[in-house]
């Protein structure tokens, strides 16, 4: 399907990159708010309370405060507002209990994001800046498997764990997994079967590597294995992108 989403401007692109929830608002008050856990020196000109009059994107917790209000702490080198201005709002989280406190992280005029509110409601997109997100995911994608060794499609034919000797609670957990390559995109790969190390273990620090599963089919962004660990396998997995589904590979190359 195409996306007919409007095209992002890079100051947009940017505002949804560094800010987790963005919201179409209005001013109801400047100077003060209701949430105690604020303190009282940052009751001044550059606190506006917001009601949220669209959420634009936001985490799954904040996607239904339209109607609210919130508490916002204007970015300093950002304009001051007067009741009843309105704008679009980019923020990061700040204060969260009896009420709602953000940190502007950015602002930009209600009429720069009207045609992404009006084209979301002739869509299935959740929220206004749901193909943005998009947008942003397929440029982190094609810069990721620009800096791979090898981008293949593959599917998971065998699992070992290596045994490897751990001595504290942030090892891997090294496991190797075989991939029968049936297709190479880029990289010294060759098509059958390779093998690839991945991180097993749990820990935060390994937690968001993918773990190859028996028979899954996939886009593999592959880097080379140095060290001691070279002589396991050509190849390992190391960022949480380093797995996409096959059909994103459509998306890659439109990228390149």
């Amino acid at each position: 399907m195409t996306d007919t989403a409007p095209a992002a401007a890079p100051r947009l692109t940017d505002l949804v990159r560094s800010a987790p929830l963005s919201f179409l608002g209005t001013v109801t008050r400047v100077g003060g708010t209701s949430l105690a856990a604020l303190p009282a020196e940052a009751r001044n000109e550059r606190t506006a309370v917001v009601r949220v009059d669209q959420v634009l994107h936001a985490p799954a917790a904040f996607r239904q405060l339209g109607g609210s209000e919130v508490t916002v702490q204007l970015a300093t080198d950002a304009e001051l507002l007067k009741v009843g201005d309105t704008a679009a709002f980019f923020t990061r989280g700040m204060v969260y209990g009896e009420g709602l406190g953000v940190a502007e992280v950015g602002r930009l005029p209600a009429d720069a994001v009207r045609q992404h509110v009006s084209l979301a409601a002739t869509t299935a997109d959740e929220l206004p800046f749901s193909s943005v997100q998009r947008e942003i995911r397929d440029q982190d994608l094609a810069a990721h498997a620009a800096e791979a060794d090898a981008v293949v499609v593959a599917t998971v034919v065998g699992l070992e764990d290596l045994g490897l000797a751990e001595y504290s609670e942030h090892d891997p957990h090294w496991w190797r997994a075989t991939l029968d390559v049936s297709l190479v995109e880029s990289g010294g790969a060759a098509p059958g079967p390779t093998t690839v190390l991945y991180p097993a273990s749990g820990d935060i620090r390994w937690r968001a590597v993918p773990k190859p599963t028996p028979g899954q089919l996939g886009l593999w962004l592959l880097h080379a294995t140095g060290g001691e660990l070279a002589a396991r396998a050509p190849y390992r997995l190391l960022h949480p992108e380093d797995y996409q589904p096959a059909q994103r590979l459509a998306v890659l190359r439109e990228r390149r």
